[in-house]
């Protein structure tokens, strides 16, 4: 019985996978926000076709994933839609639950640059800053980061900014989460490619998802 059961799971995915590659987790938000994402602080919504902050809050979060993925990439379209007042925002990665704990990649308009830090309790801790970008209010901008064990590369449209090692050995593993400091944002494209990400992409009415949950639960109890 215990076989039948991890056949006809196997069997369910290989029907739901033909949407994208093995390992590659997409999302466009064209037609909605899929499940499983948790909104921590902020007013996050559909906004034009991409996934929008639009309090202005400080520090807005809003989480996607599991805590056990490790090594994985991860890229988003950013676009700083209106002035605000810092303007910042970006990602973070191996976060914990709610985002009190991870590594955070963003830009800011208010002093014109980007910075890569370790994101402990809610306050930083900087590996590198500036890097060099100055980016503006309106503007789209790819920001890419790449997560293999203890190493780190960073980039903006392409442009390798920042490759390095945490030596504080921070985070191994976690979920990946959108924050803004007092900012207008618009997040799109996203995509997260890596070993424990799961082999399909997320329909944008959140079916995939669900089923995606189901399965990895009958998985674990067998």
């Amino acid at each position: 019985m215990r076989y039948s059961n991890v056949a006809a799971v196997i069997f369910i995915v290989a029907i739901l996978t033909p949407i994208a590659s093995a390992g590659i987790w997409q999302e466009n938000f064209d037609k909605g926000l899929p499940d499983g994402w948790n909104e921590v602080k902020g007013e996050w919504k559909i906004v034009k076709g991409a996934y929008a902050e639009t309090s202005g809050a400080e520090y807005a979060k809003t989480m996607f994933g599991d805590e056990d993925w490790t090594d994985y990439t991860l890229e988003v379209d950013l676009t700083l839609v209106k002035n605000v007042n810092v303007n910042a925002a970006g990602v973070l990665i191996r976060a914990d639950t709610d985002g009190d704990n991870g590594m955070r990649f963003w830009i800011r308009t208010d002093q014109h640059k980007c910075q890569f830090s370790r994101w402990r309790e809610n306050q930083w801790d900087h590996i590198k800053t500036p890097l060099p970008v100055e980016p503006e209010v309106g503007e789209t901008y790819r920001l890419k980061i790449v997560a293999e064990g203890q190493n780190y590369q960073c980039f903006v449209d392409d442009e390798l900014l920042f490759d390095g090692k945490d030596d504080m050995k921070f985070r191994d593993s976690g979920r990946i989460g959108f924050i803004t400091h007092t900012a207008n944002v618009h997040f799109d494209n996203l995509s997260i490619d890596g070993e424990d990400i799961p082999a399909f992409a997320v329909e944008p009415n959140g079916k995939l998802t669900t089923r995606w949950g189901q399965l990895k639960a009958v998985a674990q109890i067998q």
